[in-house]
């Protein structure tokens, strides 16, 4: 099957995990909204959380980063007067020290993924939904600010006003994107949150009318769970922009994208209202507490 994967966040790295034991090879397509500059670095927490889940070298619990990474450069930082609150490993360091020295050299952000891939043992396809400029904003009561700043600097405190993705309207879809959508024949929407992680990937020009066009069969896994999301700011950014923090709204907001939503039984009953929208509720168990889980539910993807 050749099986196109739309990611960003935690949520989607636990399904990654299960992907990856299920189906092999596949390409995911990674949200770059969220990637920012940082302490002179180019940072790009999506692609990373991919790669390095893919490469079995994440740190589960955290959710984020590598596994057993030590905290020295940053403690550093803090004493040269520096900001420290966006927590960057030891080993961790060394992937943006990278990415930023070949950016220098003029390699585009798609094909220096495509290296770090290669050399960490990654089977699977990382391609950025662009190499533009596309960063993710909300805006608050004090202003806008990037969306790493909203979430890690301010612990997603702040109620939001809007959301924009800047950059949307000069942004092209990376090399082989297009390609790797065309070809598809199952798209997953992974669990992650609707607003920051795959609405930035579905705003660059093409990407959305491509997956409409698609003939695959296109699957998303719901984020929510009774009326709230299951972890993270979702619910806060979904009534930002107008929509109600369950999985009836997030149907809403894929419409005319997908054939089906995985959702928890506690969301059973949005299935006729889903139905009426043209998308299928496939109703199980969708929390990935364990490896278990995780595997289980990338099989259920695989086949609904």
């Amino acid at each position: 099957m050749r099986l196109v994967v739309l990611a960003g966040g935690t949520g989607s790295a636990k399904l990654l995990r299960g992907l990856k034991e299920a189906a092999g090879e596949f390409t995911v397509i990674s949200n770059v909204g969220d990637n920012f500059w940082h302490h002179g670095l180019y940072i790009a927490p999506d692609i990373d959380i991919a790669v390095y889940t893919l490469a079995g070298l994440e740190d589960a619990v955290r959710g984020w980063g590598l596994r057993d990474d030590t905290f020295n450069s940053l403690g550093q930082m803090g004493r040269m007067g520096e900001e420290t609150w966006f927590s960057l490993g030891d080993r961790d360091l060394a992937t943006h020290i990278f990415r930023t020295e070949q950016m220098g050299r003029g390699r585009r952000l798609g094909e220096i993924t495509t290296v770090m891939c290669e050399k960490l043992g990654v089977r699977q396809r990382v391609i950025p939904c662009t190499e533009d400029r596309l960063e993710t904003y909300v805006t608050t009561r004090t202003g806008a600010m990037h969306l790493q700043e909203f979430w890690v600097k301010n612990r997603g405190e702040p109620e939001v006003e809007s959301v924009e993705y800047r950059g949307e309207q000069g942004a092209r879809p990376s090399r082989g994107a297009i390609e790797a959508l065309e070809a598809a024949e199952r798209i997953v929407f992974c669990p992650a949150n609707p607003v920051t992680s795959m609405m930035p990937i579905l705003a660059v020009d093409g990407i959305r009318q491509a997956v409409a066009r698609s003939g695959a069969r296109k699957v998303a896994v719901s984020p929510m769970v009774g009326g709230a999301p299951v972890t993270g700011p979702a619910g806060k950014l979904m009534r930002a922009i107008g929509l109600e923090s369950n999985s009836l709204a997030v149907s809403k907001l894929y419409s005319g994208l997908i054939d089906c939503m995985m959702v928890d039984p506690a969301d059973g009953h949005y299935a006729e209202a889903m139905g009426g929208l043209g998308v299928r509720a496939a109703v199980g168990s969708i929390l990935m507490r364990t490896p278990e889980d995780e595997a289980r539910l990338a099989r259920d993807v695989l086949s609904a």
